[in-house]
């Protein structure tokens, strides 16, 4: 009799997912409270039936009944609200086995690290690393488990990463997908990048959480953007969100009204050619290094550059300083290829710390910081992609989880350096990432075993081969990735 309500309260918390998913408010609102009031009363039941046993002597009985029939239902409350707070990772761990039984150990594994993030303790960090670390091939709990243990050791820029990773591993474990995609909202909306979230909820990367699913409407809000949800509708997601108290703030949040700035400084000013335009370029550079630059600002100042350089005054005026200082012949022209160059290290180095494409500026600057910047990420990608596939023949073995950081370490780098360079650099950049990365492919699918990792490094050649138009490349890479992946 208890199995049927049971397998109608999981029944019904699909549902909710499923109309959250596909923006059907009400229906959301409506599945959500009756699985409430449905989970309420199951777990009074079965409180109520203990407290029978523990009354008539059979104490260990009822002990039995609520391990088997309340722990299941109230397990997200004990977990988020109890157990995770205070820091408890091994009994968070055994809480959370009772939510599927299907891998339970996935989900499990990640609230304990969820709670060791919250306490960290470098014994538990262990305990949790070696229980991952037999969970064999890889899979994406374990990725989300190295994210949570990172961000215990404050470490959140790897954790975003490694959480945004996610994305590329064919193992879905969709408890875990919720997890991720929760701890990128909250880590977002400290951070104020409501953008940032809003882009994520627009894209549908992770299945949200009530939680994900308010902060997505705070976001939505925010930004102004289409669809958002009304007042009455952002304070029913609250209500149903856990931590309404830390987020009460958050649910009377007004539309922001869309504001335009315009740049005024000396790196965007208008230049023009004579005997101002050396003084400005100095100070459009001055400005550009003592403030966060913008894509604008940067293209302005090697402009300004551009102009300064190339102008008759300027070269006028250093041969005048050149003959006062009784200086060797062509001591002017030597002093303005010195500039140049040290001007153009001085934009590569903005340009790379900012990831900063070549600017359409043409001139002494311009053209040498566009060859800087091409060769330069060039031969960075080259040699790491190198360096990365070089293990394959040394007989370096390295962890699963070490091997997956790495790769999407790379694939960042690759991806902010296309970014920047546009279309031209991408196809100059693909080819030695498409022949070290098919070669690692192949060693990670046949030799080490991690189908997920071997599956996911396919289907990123693949779209980046598409990118590209590599035909060759589109094949071989399609044809990998049609490959079945062995799963748990």
């Amino acid at each position: 009799m208890y199995a049927l309500p049971y397998l109608l309260l999981v029944r019904l918390h699909r549902m909710a997912l499923d109309a959250r998913r596909r923006d059907r408010t009400r229906r959301y609102f409506l599945y959500s409270i009756l699985a409430g009031l449905l989970a309420g009363l199951l777990a009074g039941i079965a409180v109520l039936l203990a407290a029978v046993l523990f009354y008539a002597g059979v104490w260990w009985l009822g002990i039995v009944l609520l391990v088997m029939f309340a722990v299941p239902i109230l397990e997200p409350l004990l977990t988020r609200h109890i157990l995770i707070p205070l820091g408890s990772a091994r009994a968070a761990y055994w809480v959370a086995h009772f939510t599927s039984l299907r891998d339970s150990d996935a989900y499990a594994l990640c609230i304990a690290a969820w709670a060791q993030a919250i306490k960290p303790r470098p014994s538990t960090e262990a305990w949790i690393a070696a229980r991952r670390d037999k969970r064999l091939p890889l899979g994406d709990s374990e990725i989300v488990v190295t994210a949570l243990l990172g961000a215990g050791r404050g470490d959140a820029e790897t954790a975003r990463q490694l959480m945004r990773s996610v994305e590329l591993m064919i193992e879905n474990h969709p408890p875990v997908r919720e997890l991720a995609g929760e701890w990128l909202a909250v880590d977002a909306a400290e951070r104020g990048a409501w953008a940032e979230l809003a882009a994520d909820a627009t894209a549908a990367r992770f299945p949200a959480t009530s939680l994900t699913y308010f902060l997505e409407g705070v976001a939505a809000r925010k930004l102004s953007a289409p669809g958002a949800p009304s007042a009455r509708e952002l304070i029913a997601r609250w209500l149903l969100a856990p931590h309404r108290r830390a987020t009460a703030a958050l649910r009377t949040i007004a539309p922001t009204a869309p504001t335009t700035s315009v740049e005024t400084d000396a790196a965007t000013a208008p230049v023009i050619a004579g005997e101002t335009s050396l003084p400005r370029a100095v100070s459009a550079h001055l400005q550009l290094a003592t403030v966060n630059p913008t894509v604008t600002s940067f293209a302005a100042t090697v402009g300004a550059w551009d102009v300064a350089l190339a102008d008759p005054a300027t070269r006028t005026w250093l041969a005048e300083r050149a003959l006062e200082l009784d200086a060797p012949a062509g001591a002017a022209d030597r002093a303005l290829v010195e500039v140049t160059a040290a001007v153009t290290d001085e934009l590569a180095r903005i340009a790379d710390r900012s990831s900063f494409g070549a600017p359409a500026a043409r001139g002494p600057v311009g053209n040498a910081l566009v060859r800087r910047l091409r060769h330069g990420r060039l031969d960075a990608l080259e040699s790491g992609f190198a360096r990365w596939e070089q293990r394959r023949h040394d007989g370096a073995v390295r962890a699963a989880i070490d091997e997956w950081r790495e790769f999407i370490a790379l694939r960042a780098s690759y991806d902010a350096a296309v970014r920047a360079g546009g279309l031209d650099l991408r196809r100059l950049a693909f080819p030695p990432a498409y022949l070290k990365g098919t070669s690692m492919a192949a060693w990670m699918w046949n030799t080490r075993k991690e189908y997920a990792v071997s599956h996911a490094i396919s289907l990123w050649l693949r779209d980046e081969a598409l990118a590209v138009g590599d035909t060759e490349a589109i094949e071989l890479c399609t044809r990998n990735a049609k490959l079945a992946v062995p799963t748990r």
